[in-house]
């Protein structure tokens, strides 16, 4: 079974994150494997909270949390407002710090790989990188 860069965290996690289930009916394996992959996309309490606010206030994002051994960020958030070019944020949480906007870096090392993932979702649009404070980037992308 090859491991994914990327796991959907749809609307109604927002009350609840069981991300063993997610895994397994993503993945469609039993619910034993899921729980085996939970620690690649757990959430920290800080990724939990930028998780749940987003998901609350931005139906128009679907957030893919990242697997953490695969350096591809935290999440991935994709604009479903457009047909076919969907502007994409790859997002790396810092605390305390401010957004910074077209980043790099180890973070991002394997980020190529969560987009391949998602290329039916993205379509042709734009993807941007972006790391700083949960609440900040929450700010960013909320423009």
């Amino acid at each position: 079974m090859r491991v994914p860069s990327t796991l959907r965290l749809p609307f109604h996690a927002a009350t609840r994150f069981r991300l063993e289930q997610l895994i397994a009916s993503q993945l469609d394996v039993p619910w034993s494997v899921g729980w085996k992959l939970r620690e690649m996309f757990e959430l920290g309490g800080p990724e939990l909270e930028f998780a749940r606010v987003l998901l609350d206030r931005r139906r128009n994002l679907w957030l893919y949390r990242t697997n953490q051994r695969h350096f591809c960020g935290d999440f991935v958030a994709v604009d479903m407002s457009a047909p076919r070019h969907r502007r994409t944020y790859a997002l790396e949480l810092k605390s305390a710090e401010p957004v910074r906007v077209g980043v790099g870096g180890r973070q991002f090392a394997g980020l190529a790989g969560a987009l391949a993932e998602l290329a039916d979702v993205i379509g042709d649009g734009v993807v941007v990188t972006a790391q700083g404070d949960g609440d900040e980037l929450l700010r960013w992308i909320g423009r």
